[in-house]
């Protein structure tokens, strides 16, 4: 899978006091798993339901699910469903199958709902901007041209569906679902956990989390949100309290270039093409699930602070943004993240 190239992964980190792990008497200790899937690696930690749980069919279970995600979604792969899609000519019939879809519809959900604010075709704007992957080997020396600019401008509405299991696009375009599809993965991962009878784990992609009920240390899982920092990784900002729940971050402290005296973000506005001017240096979102959740904290990278403030609370969801102020660092949450969110002090 792509990794996000409007975006930077920022790092979740579940936390947990290690008396818990064995837990009461008549409770399995918890067991964890990893491995490889879209370009990182995902982490699986849970409470076997029984003794006799086999775990390692669970890891197979979950591998094969991802593997099929992958193999309709990976824009690495040459056999991928989306490559077919991108790769076809203007107006030809392309397949799709359900993982597909539903990575559509949820993306045209949050496209309408932010103003396009998210938009899965802007791929050819963050490649004209240098931010593409592979990364150009020479930086820009110039900005692009607006002409160029408004060629490549995203246009999600180009995509359309004339009958189940098909695509086609009207337009020249390239589909890159990896600013959701992290997230998507995770909510896999959850479903094939579930359906082994698994009810307390934690499921993570890259910083992308779904959590049931309870952490190791008992009552809800306790998720670190890494502080933004170029000197000094790994330092907690806040911890966010999930028992069933959804929450993803996306960041934007990392990657820039400075042209003509001007430092451009890679956090690309499909709306206007052009990089966006002061975006927030991160932002946290709890949504309904972990897919929605990633799309839409890329979503309020773009947006402005009120606008994005606005939309978050019209939508009902839960978000933390961090912002930078004049070399300080800003912080601002909408109203539903007020009761999961504990900030730690410095």
């Amino acid at each position: 899978m792509h990794r996000r190239r409007a975006v930077s992964w920022l790092a979740l980190m579940p936390l947990a006091a290690a008396a818990g792990l064995g837990g009461c008497a008549r409770q399995q200790p918890y067991q964890q798993f990893e491995g490889a899937t879209m370009g990182t690696r995902y982490h699986v930690r849970f409470r076997p339901p029984a003794r006799s749980f086999d775990a390692a069919a669970l890891q197979r279970a979950v591998d094969a699910r991802l593997e099929a995600l992958n193999a309709s979604l990976s824009t690495y792969r040459t056999d991928s469903l989306i490559t077919a899609f991108n790769d076809a000519p203007v107006g030809q019939l392309v397949p799709a199958d359900a993982d597909f879809e539903h990575m559509l519809a949820l993306s045209r959900q949050v496209h309408h709902a932010s103003a396009g604010a998210f938009d899965p075709t802007v791929g050819a704007l963050v490649n004209l901007w240098g931010f593409g992957w592979p990364k150009p080997r020479d930086p820009l020396t110039r900005l692009p041209d607006p002409a160029a600019i408004e060629a490549a401008r995203a246009r999600f509405d180009a995509v359309e569906q004339p009958g189940a299991g098909q695509l086609l696009k009207r337009e020249p375009l390239r589909l890159d679902f990896s600013a959701i599809a992290k997230g998507y993965g995770v909510d896999l991962i959850a479903e094939v956990i579930r359906s082994h009878g698994v009810e307390h784990f934690m499921a993570e992609i890259g910083g992308e989390v779904a959590t049931r009920g309870e952490g190791p240390a008992g009552g809800p899982w306790r998720i670190g949100i890494e502080a933004p920092d170029l000197v000094v990784s790994g330092r907690i900002l806040a911890r966010v309290k999930l028992g069933e729940g959804a929450l993803a971050t996306s960041g934007n402290y990392r990657n820039f270039f400075e042209l003509e005296g001007r430092r451009f973000s890679h956090v690309i506005d499909p709306v206007t093409g052009y990089p966006v001017a002061r975006p927030p240096v991160s932002v946290s979102v709890i949504a309904p699930n972990v897919a929605l959740a990633d799309a839409w904290a890329t979503a309020f990278m773009v947006l402005d602070e009120e606008r994005g403030l606005a939309i978050a609370e019209q939508n009902q969801l839960a978000v933390f943004w961090v912002y930078d102020d004049n070399g300080g660092r800003r912080t601002r949450l909408s109203s539903r993240m007020q009761p999961y969110l504990d900030m730690v002090q410095p």
